[in-house]
């Protein structure tokens, strides 16, 4: 008995990673607003009723990419953060590979998504910030906060997060693709620009 439930709850994980795929992929090429919940379940196959026993609707699977994006992007991170302790070369090596993540991968397009339809669904954005933004910040708050004190750790963690955000944001509307060098240019500018070494570390 217990041999088939498991693996009834392993074939429906996997049904639902395979909606979440096929919905993150419609979300990005064509909008929130011009994916339905029947054209997903028309490329899933089947009855229809599979996608509904999943999500309820269309909002609550938009919740489910973000969750899924934003957890393989966690992931990236906690292996850059191996060192779970500040350092200068920690921080260094965390912004160049935050840098990557939010212009080369899956995060790009979703970014995309949530400016250019956000006004119109306000839903997605709070989804987005909640999952997205706000779950970054607090682990790189948590980062700092092993070297710095409060509220130093929390403002260096929103400084860092406003920064890397907006170097994206310039690389999206720029048709000119950031080299490596001048991605290492620009954090290392940024990092000096922090003043780390005129803040007092914690413990003192």
């Amino acid at each position: 008995m217990g041999e088939k439930t498991g693996k009834r709850e392993l074939n429906k994980a996997k049904k639902r990673a395979e909606i979440v795929a096929i919905a993150s992929r419609w979300f990005c090429e064509h909008g929130y607003g011009a994916t339905s919940m029947s054209a997903i379940a028309d490329e899933l196959g089947g009855s229809k009723t599979t996608l509904w026993s999943h999500f309820s609707s269309k909002e609550e699977l938009f919740v489910a990419v973000v969750d899924w994006q934003v957890e393989c992007f966690a992931q990236d991170l906690e292996r850059t953060l191996d060192i779970n302790h500040f350092s200068t070369s920690t921080l260094r090596k965390l912004c160049l590979r935050l840098i990557q993540q939010l212009i080369d991968s899956s995060a790009s397009p979703l970014y995309r998504l949530v400016v250019s339809e956000g006004e119109r669904f306000p839903e997605i954005v709070e989804a987005y910030f909640r999952l997205g933004p706000a779950r970054l910040r607090s682990r790189i708050h948590r980062f700092f906060a092993t070297h710095f004190e409060e509220p130093d750790a929390s403002e260096l963690s929103r400084l860092v997060i406003t920064a890397l955000v907006g170097f994206r944001s310039e690389v999206l509307v720029n048709p000119i693709r950031p080299k490596t060098s001048d991605r290492e240019h620009f954090v290392d500018m940024l990092i000096a620009r922090l003043r780390l070494d005129g803040i007092e570390p914690a413990g003192h």
